[in-house]
């Protein structure tokens, strides 16, 4: 086996915002502002230091994770993926450093390590403008602990999974209103989370106890405010509700059918008044994934019809004024559709309080997240939306966990790492700890343009390094820009 060779990129450009190079003696420079908490990996030459007062580290070692170089191989790689907070015990050391907001400006000395405290504050990250949106996976905690879903178990094992996706300003929960919303495109299932009855008389009942428990887990773990409801278009159309004798029923619910309408409207109509005495409403959407202008319009016609005022939300593989008449208050596009003409019309969307990101998945092959993907190409991924005026970030997989991700990353359709971006036991990948970097600096980018305190034409050469067509092409220097983004904010 080899390993994946961003693990053996330049160790100061892996590590390190600031590089502070002497003539007699290695040392290194991290920047970080107060109230900032961002983890580097640590060059080979660092001996362990005392902790400036005040200032909390948290030292661990990444772990060699097994997985297949495409999917169906049989070739194998390894990447040093796994970061366990083990005391930094292993080759490969990771810290975690984080400065509390009323710390001292200044220069911190650690060894080789001199820590630099920027005079400026980095809010909470459930302050975050930045619209971060991993989809969840609550049956894949159960099935890997083997737990019952929902039990007090269950929520225990979820809570370190969910709580590390809220350090880096998770926007939404992600919820199911349908079994299987996008297939069984995951080693394990969706299951929908408000039980349906149809009565012998044909009206409906519906249980939200489920629901509601999960959204009040959810946001006491700090994610949120908003709620994604997957969805009313399922990728086969089919639907499932019970008889009162509990026998499940299933049949196609085909947008602009007779049926459709049968069986939505008067869900949304109790939907709506369930929200709204939870005071939810607001913060609650119905999401759809990559579904086309045809079913759109008799999805968007039977919300207004059933209940009005209900957001939608939508992942496309086209620019939002491609569905006429219809208005996303979430609106994500694919990497590979951000033309100049989406762009353009960002700041109209914005201007009516809409949120407009961009999403990876099984693809592009640059920049993204899987194993064999460059470290700064994650960093990439979450700076980017501040440098070509996105909201923010969607990808569809934080914990859809293969059978055992400890032992073998692979998953039989996608590429290895593209489900998953945190370990079962709440361990973060080394992906992710990049992509949170990246989401940082955006954010940054953000507090220092609006406060007047970032010059625009250092902030336009900057953006003009992040070039998505030679991203997507691997042709850009991923690790230089990094370098240069954290440069200009923590300068």
């Amino acid at each position: 086996m080899k390993t994946n060779n961003s693990v053996v990129r330049g160790v100061v450009a892996s590590c390190v915002a600031l590089i502070a190079t002497c003539a007699c003696a290695r040392s290194f420079e991290i920047a970080l502002w107060r109230g900032e908490t961002a983890a580097y990996e640590l060059p080979d030459f660092w001996e362990e230091a005392s902790a400036p007062d005040g200032i909390s580290v948290k030292l661990g070692s990444a772990k060699e994770i097994k997985y297949a170089n495409r999917p169906h191989g049989r070739q194998y790689s390894t990447c040093l993926d796994k970061v366990a907070w083990d005391g930094g015990k292993g080759p490969r050391r990771w810290a975690e450093f984080s400065v509390p907001a009323d710390a001292k400006p200044g220069v911190y000395e650690m060894g080789m390590l001199r820590l630099r405290v920027v005079d400026r504050v980095l809010p909470p990250a459930k302050d975050w403008k930045y619209f971060l949106d991993l989809w969840q996976h609550p049956w894949a905690v159960s099935r890997y602990y083997g737990v019952q879903p929902f039990s007090t178990a269950h929520y225990a094992r979820m809570e370190p999974v969910w709580k590390l996706l809220a350090t880096a300003g998770q926007k939404t929960l992600t919820v199911t209103l349908v079994e299987q919303p996008w297939d069984h495109q995951c080693h394990d299932a969706y299951h929908p989370m408000i039980r349906r009855v149809k009565k012998a008389d044909g009206s409906w009942r519906f249980d939200y106890a489920l629901f509601d428990e999960y959204v009040a887990f959810g946001r006491k773990c700090g994610l949120g405010p908003d709620i994604a409801c997957y969805t009313m278009c399922p990728w086969e159309y089919h639907v499932s509700w019970e008889d009162e004798a509990g026998v499940t029923h299933r049949a196609p619910a085909k947008p602009g059918t007779p049926f459709f309408e049968e069986y939505w409207g008067p869900f949304l109509v109790d939907f709506k008044k369930h929200l709204e005495a939870k005071g939810w409403f607001q913060d609650a959407y119905v999401a759809m994934d990559e579904r086309g202008p045809d079913d759109l319009k008799h999805i968007a016609a039977v919300m207004a019809k059933y209940a009005p005022g209900m957001k939608k939300a939508l992942a496309a593989n086209r620019k939002p004024s491609d569905f006429a008449g219809i208005e996303f208050e979430n609106y994500c596009s694919s990497l590979g559709n951000l033309t100049p003409e989406l762009l353009a019309e960002v700041p109209a969307r914005r201007a009516k309080g809409f949120t407009t990101t961009f999403y990876v998945c099984c693809g592009p092959d640059y920049p993204n997240t899987f194993m064999r993907s460059e470290l700064d190409e994650a960093f990439w991924l979450g700076a980017y939306p501040a440098t070509c005026g996105l909201d923010g970030f969607l990808r569809w997989a934080w914990n859809s966990w293969p059978k055992d991700p400890d032992a073998d990353a692979s998953y039989f359709w996608w590429k290895a790492g593209d489900t998953f971006l945190v370990y079962p036991d709440g361990s973060p990948s080394s992906r992710f700890l990049e992509l949170r970097n990246g989401i940082v600096c955006a954010e940054k980018l953000r507090i220092l343009r609006e406060s007047g305190k970032l010059d625009e034409k250092a902030f336009k050469d900057l953006a003009a390094k992040f070039k998505r067509n030679e991203a997507m092409a691997n042709k850009s220097d991923f690790a230089a820009i990094r370098q240069a983004t954290l440069w200009l904010v923590n300068r």
